[in-house]
């Protein structure tokens, strides 16, 4: 059966797109990035209320950008931002879906997407996979946050050619299964959450348990810390590629094939690294917030959108490959803290991440949890919230947790949230000792 996604038009345009750019210069990069700045700049103008009240106010217009270094006039623009004025910051679209996210900051966020830039995602994430030599028809176990609902607690998707397996079941006797279910299936490659990469690999080494060879290692979603890289690479005798991504499509990174930079992909966004007084991070090993201009979202827009994740920057060219991309050593800001159930399953916070309406009513959330099998959601309520709302996320969290945990409801007021060192709000609250961080 032919990969689902080469059946998709906008899938193989921005493949094509990708393999002609790829070989170009920082001249050609710099002179498609401000072509594009302008672009999007010009068109949320024109087509947006927000973005072109929220300039005024800046004294600012379209004709204010005349280069790459004019994109530092226009203001950063949060979450709260187009959460609270989405319509504003929207063009109408008819073909664009709304989804939402709560990423790992614990704040309710629903906006739109076009099928376009959904496909352009896509074949951003393989261009970068095929640098590690993954290709559409490899076979592939999955073990992600995606629902499943067989009994076995695995499905296979032959339009993908994936074997997805439960993340929500990584005990031993699971685990077990699931090595016996990949020697049926001989995947090529493991796609999965570092968390759950990292306790398949702790398994198989405990318990001798043979695994198929593969080609590598794709991880998202997450934090991919150094121990756990190291521990699967040990494990499973393959090479791990981490990316980084987030649902709003407007900074894209992934691992360069020699070494493990993260290069970020300038055909899909316009990306900083902004210190703590706005200014441009140009020192290696210093941290920024990565803050990005998506040069594919066309209804939804984000024009130097704060992500609340951090990196550490490391130049803007690889020695190895050649490529003349900003470099990222390291990715911070993804937690991947686990829930404890009663069974003493854990659950990465990752795969409970709902992508429709569950949280709209809420302006935040967190998690809390001192017991294990009992968590507590602290919420702010937006003007929107009834007592139904309660009843419908009770019911979607039921859903995912397997009724492996009670949930209680805290209405709290913002300052009730516990909070990073650097202010963003924590998703989850994790007092107990979770035995898998190393």
């Amino acid at each position: 059966m032919l990969h689902k996604d080469l059946e998709n038009k906008y899938y193989l345009q921005w493949i094509q797109f990708l393999k002609k750019t790829e070989g170009w210069d920082r001249t050609e990069i710099e002179t498609y990035q401000f072509n594009q700045l302008k672009r999007i700049i010009n068109y949320s103008w024109d087509n947006t209320v927000g973005y072109r009240e929220l300039w005024q106010k800046y004294s600012l217009t379209p004709q204010s950008f005349k280069s790459l270094d004019d994109i530092n006039l226009f203001p950063c623009i949060s979450k709260e931002d187009i959460r609270d004025r989405l319509e504003d910051f929207t063009v109408k679209l008819p073909e664009a879906d709304y989804i939402t996210t709560g990423g790992s900051t614990g704040i309710p966020f629903g906006f739109y997407r076009t099928k376009e830039a959904f496909g352009r995602e896509l074949a951003s994430k393989a261009w970068q996979y095929y640098r590690r030599g993954w290709k559409e028809e490899d076979r592939q176990i999955v073990f992600r946050g995606l629902p499943i609902v067989s009994d076995d607690k695995t499905e296979y998707f032959p339009e993908y050619n994936e074997l997805r397996c439960s993340s929500y079941y990584m005990t031993n006797e699971w685990l077990k299964y699931f090595a016996t279910k990949a020697m049926e299936y001989k995947p090529l490659w493991l796609r999965c959450y570092p968390s759950a990469g990292f306790l398949l690999a702790k398994f198989i080494k405990e318990t001798k348990t043979i695994f198929p060879e593969l080609k590598g290692i794709l991880c998202a979603s997450e934090n991919l810390y150094g121990f756990q890289k190291e521990y699967m690479q040990d494990v499973f005798g393959c090479r791990v590629f981490s990316h980084y991504g987030h649902y709003e499509l407007s900074a894209l990174a992934g691992f360069c094939e020699f070494s493990d930079y993260y290069h970020v992909l300038p055909q899909y966004g316009f990306v900083q690294l902004l210190d703590d007084k706005n200014g441009q991070v140009t020192t290696p090993n210093q941290l920024g917030e990565i803050v990005a201009t998506s040069f594919i979202m066309n209804a939804t827009c984000f024009i130097r959108y704060r992500t609340r994740d951090f990196a550490k920057y490391a130049g803007n060219n690889c020695s190895q490959c050649g490529r003349p991309y900003q470099i990222w050593s390291q990715v911070e800001g993804r937690s991947q803290d686990f829930f404890i159930t009663k069974s003493n399953r854990y659950i990465s916070i990752a795969a409970i991440n709902m992508h429709d309406d569950t949280f709209d009513d809420l302006k935040y959330f967190q998690y809390y949890q001192d017991s294990p099998g009992i968590v507590v959601l602290k919420y702010v309520p937006k003007n929107t919230f009834t007592p139904s709302t309660l009843i419908k996320i009770r019911a979607k969290l039921n859903s995912k947790f397997e009724n492996d945990i009670d949930i209680f409801f805290a209405e709290v007021d913002e300052s009730g949230l516990a909070r990073t060192p650097r202010g963003k709000f924590l998703y989850l609250q994790q007092k107990l000792k979770v035995g898998i961080n190393g």
